[in-house]
């Protein structure tokens, strides 16, 4: 896909996005209202300070970017601009500071990219982990703005590296520097010819510190935890927990709607309590249902072993937070993208699991040997200490571009 096939697919992703809202879907809709009030949501910028554009695609790629806002933000003269593309982004990510400003991007049209910067007047654009716009990086270049990507991966079958993206390719090794979170993505930018990339590591693993509890349940262990779930891995867990008696499980479902959430009440049954239902008169019960946003975090604290969702879909959730807090991990085996899930594996702090019977065997084979289960428990921990320092290294780098 050249350039010209990349502006193509922009102009089919407008008409698919405008068709899916007209016939009454609620994401494209927020999207292109968000879209349409761009300038809106931007209109507290100061002319007077130093502005850092940061793009990330949904709320993930926001969350890996905390550290380097926090950077940005303890200058006295620095604002951030973060775009997004996703309702998802938007909407559940804030940082309460009032230098932070953020809004829908709108799509990467050469006419955008000119109207969007005139408005903004970056001092950089940085990008996080991928969703690279490509109008936006070459309108850049051409105005002397520094482009930056962090946190980046790459592989060897991506469209940047074959004949078809070639013009694609040279947009990136245009830019002011490329920075790896893995050094498999470093050796594949070496093989193509790229001179502008060096390996900074993972900003996720910086996130994680020793924080003292705001959530105070009572939930024993041994206790398996369902994070950020689909239907492929709650009903997985459906089947066997009957048989594991002495297990206690919550599921927190990566949808948290009234309808899924009452779909995933129905599967595991009438003795599965809502978190919202909590009695703290009342004992919880051997399975707990999450119908609140933003505790997945805390609640990985409470057990032993994370099923993490996504595994299935080849969109895996963050392995990183349940292995911060002494988790040993499982999950679907479509990691591909996901090379934090193959350290973990190589770690023998994980393992990947294809259906119910396997789910159950690897759960009692783990509990059944608590020193061992806590040996791993203490490694996965390490492994989390061990791979911080990459907010440094990018805060280097950019403090060199502006």
């Amino acid at each position: 896909m050249g350039l010209f096939h990349y502006q193509i697919a922009i102009a089919l992703l407008s008409i698919y996005l405008k068709t899916s809202s007209f016939l009454g879907n609620n994401k494209p809709k927020k999207l292109l209202k968000g879209q349409k009030n761009w300038q809106i949501n931007l209109s507290n910028l100061s002319s007077e300070k130093k502005t850092f554009w940061i793009h990330a695609a949904s709320h993930g790629e926001a969350i890996m970017a905390n550290s380097i806002i926090k950077k940005i933000l303890n200058q006295k003269n620095n604002q951030v601009v973060m775009s997004f593309f996703s309702p998802s982004g938007y909407e559940n990510y804030n940082f309460e500071n009032e230098n932070f400003h953020k809004f829908y991007l709108p799509f990467d049209k050469k006419r955008n990219s000119k109207k969007i910067i005139d408005f903004i007047n970056p001092s950089i654009l940085i990008f996080v982990k991928y969703d690279l716009w490509l109008n936006l990086i070459r309108e850049c270049n051409k105005r002397k703005i520094p482009t930056l990507i962090f946190s980046s991966k790459f592989r060897d079958n991506q469209w940047y590296f074959n004949n078809l993206g070639k013009s694609a390719k040279k947009i990136l090794q245009s830019m002011s520097l490329i920075l790896t979170a893995d050094n498999s993505s470093k050796e594949i930018l070496e093989e193509n010819g790229f001179s502008n990339f060096k390996y900074s590591g993972d900003t996720r693993f910086d996130n994680f510190n020793d924080v003292e509890l705001k959530l105070i349940l009572d939930i024993r262990s041994p206790c398996v935890i369902l994070g950020s779930s689909w239907e492929k891995e709650e009903k997985m867990a459906a089947e066997i927990i009957e048989e594991m008696d002495n297990v206690n499980w919550i599921i927190t479902p990566h949808e948290i709607k009234e309808n899924k959430i009452l779909k995933t009440k129905k599967l595991f049954g009438n003795e599965a309590l809502l978190y919202s239902e909590i009695d703290s008169n009342k004992p919880i019960p051997k399975i707990l249902i999450v119908d609140q946003i933003g505790i997945l975090a805390d609640l990985y604290n409470y057990s032993d072993i994370a099923f993490v969702g996504g595994g299935y879909s080849g969109k895996l959730h963050n392995i990183l937070e349940a292995a911060a807090k002494g988790n040993f991990l499982l999950f679907g085996p479509n990691i591909v993208k996901y090379p934090e899930a193959n350290i973990m594996l190589k770690e023998e702090i994980a393992e990947t699991i294809h259906d119910s019977k396997e789910l159950k065997n690897i759960i009692l084979k783990l509990l059944g040997n608590k020193s061992e289960l806590e040996k791993k428990k203490k490694r996965a921990r390490q492994i989390i200490k061990e791979n911080k320092g990459a907010t440094k290294i990018i805060w280097n780098e950019i403090q060199k571009l502006v």
